[in-house]
C-alpha cells in the first residue's frame, strides 16, 4: 500500500519536529509542514497531501479552524486536529468543518496511527460515494437511455430516458428480466443470441443494438440503437451489464392478433419460470453458488427456480458400475 503524505500544520518547531519524526516512524511521508494559516493553504495546494494534522492554535491572522474552512473550499483532503484545547466552544467551532478526526495532546503513536488510517479509509470511500453520485446524475441527465442489469440480466437501474422510450419506471423494472422492458420480438426472450445483457456478459464484449425492435410496456414498436457492454469491478469479476441506447424510427404496430406489450411479456417470463443468466459452476463437483456465496448441488438450484422436481435414481450405467451383479438378476 503506497505511504501517505501528511502535512503538518503546527506553530511550535519542536511539536512539529516530534509530530514528523512519530509520523515517518509510523511509516508516512511529510512533504512539508506549515507554522501558519496561510502557509498551510499554500502548501496544501504545493504538495497535495492525503491528510493534514491541524492545530487549532497557529500564528497568523488565521486559526487551525479557520484555515480549514478555506481549504475545504478549494481541495478535498481529509484533517485531523491535533490540540490541547478540548473546551465546548472550540469543539463546537470545529465541529462545523467536519473533520475526520480530533486528537488532543499528548498523543499515543498508536492512537494517531489508528486516527489517520481511518480518517483515510474514510475519505477514500466518501470519494467513491461522491464519483458514484456524479455518475448518477449524469446518467440521469443523458438523453439516451440507460439501463444496468445484474449477472441474471435482470434490470438493477434505468434513467429516465430509458423508463420514457420503454414505458416503465425505476420501481416497475427492478429485478425484471431486461428482455421484458426493452421487448424483443415475440419468441427471442428466451434466446441468448437475442438478449444482449446475457450475450455481452457471456462473450464478454460489446454488443451492438442497431435495428432491435423495442415493444414498449404498451405494446408500441420502435427501432433502438446503441450498445451493451459487460460490467467488470474492481477485482475483475464480472458483476453485470449496461445497456446504452437511443429511440430511432416508430413502427408500425403488429397485428392485432400479434401485437403483445412489455406487461404481457412480464406475465410470459413469469408463467413459464424460465431461469436466465449466467451462473458459477463448478466444473469438479457441479455445485453452483446462491447469492450469499454458499455453494450447494445443481438440482436444488434448478428446482428452486422452475418447476422442474428431481426423482433420485441411478441411471443404467451408473447401476452397472456401482451394483455390477445386479444386472444378472435383472
Amino acid at each position: 500500500m503506497p505511504q501517505a503524505n501528511i502535512l503538518i500544520v503546527e506553530d511550535e518547531p519542536i511539536v512539529a519536529k516530534d509530530i514528523q519524526v512519530s509520523l515517518q516512524r509510523l511509516g508516512y511521508r511529510v512533504p512539508a509542514t506549515a507554522t501558519s494559516g496561510e502557509e498551510a493553504i499554500r502548501k496544501t495546494g504545493e504538495s497535495q497531501p492525503d491528510l493534514i494534522l491541524m492545530d487549532i492554535v497557529l500564528k497568523g491572522k488565521m486559526d487551525g479552524v479557520e484555515t480549514v474552512k478555506q481549504i475545504r473550499k478549494r481541495y478535498d483532503v481529509p484533517v485531523i486536529y491535533l490540540t490541547a484545547y478540548a473546551d465546548d466552544h472550540t469543539l463546537e467551532r470545529a465541529k462545523v468543518t467536519s473533520p475526520a478526526g480530533y486528537m488532543l495532546k499528548p498523543y499515543q503513536p498508536t492512537e494517531l496511527r489508528t486516527t489517520i488510517e481511518l480518517a483515510l479509509h474514510r475519505a477514500q470511500q466518501d470519494r467513491h460515494m461522491n464519483k458514484g453520485e456524479q455518475w448518477m446524475t449524469t446518467v440521469r441527465c443523458l438523453g439516451d437511455g440507460v439501463m444496468t442489469t445484474d449477472r441474471d440480466a435482470r434490470v438493477t437501474y434505468l434513467n429516465p430516458a430509458a423508463g420514457a422510450c420503454t414505458g416503465w419506471t425505476h420501481a416497475e423494472a427492478a429485478g425484471i428480466s431486461v428482455t421484458t422492458v426493452i421487448g424483443l420480438e415475440p419468441g427471442a426472450a428466451g434466446d441468448r443470441a437475442g438478449n444482449p445483457a446475457l450475450k455481452a456478459m457471456t462473450d464478454m464484449r460489446i454488443i451492438g443494438l442497431e435495428d432491435m425492435v423495442l415493444l414498449t410496456k404498451s405494446g408500441a414498436r420502435r427501432l433502438i440503437g446503441g450498445s451493451a457492454a459487460p460490467v467488470i469491478n474492481d477485482l475483475g469479476a464480472m458483476i453485470g451489464s449496461v445497456l446504452v441506447f437511443h429511440a430511432a424510427t416508430p413502427l408500425a404496430p403488429c397485428p392485432h392478433n400479434q401485437q403483445i406489450s412489455g406487461a404481457a411479456l412480464l406475465e410470459m417470463e413469469s408463467n413459464l419460470g424460465r431461469p436466465q443468466g449466467i451462473v458459477n459452476l463448478c466444473a469438479w463437483c457441479k455445485r453452483v453458488p446462491d447469492a450469499s456465496g454458499e455453494w450447494y448441488d445443481l438440482s436444488t438450484f434448478i428446482a428452486e427456480r422452475s418447476s422442474m422436481q428431481f426423482n433420485g435414481g441411478l441411471c443404467p450405467e451408473c447401476m452397472a458400475r456401482c451394483f455390477p451383479q445386479a444386472g444378472d438378476r435383472f
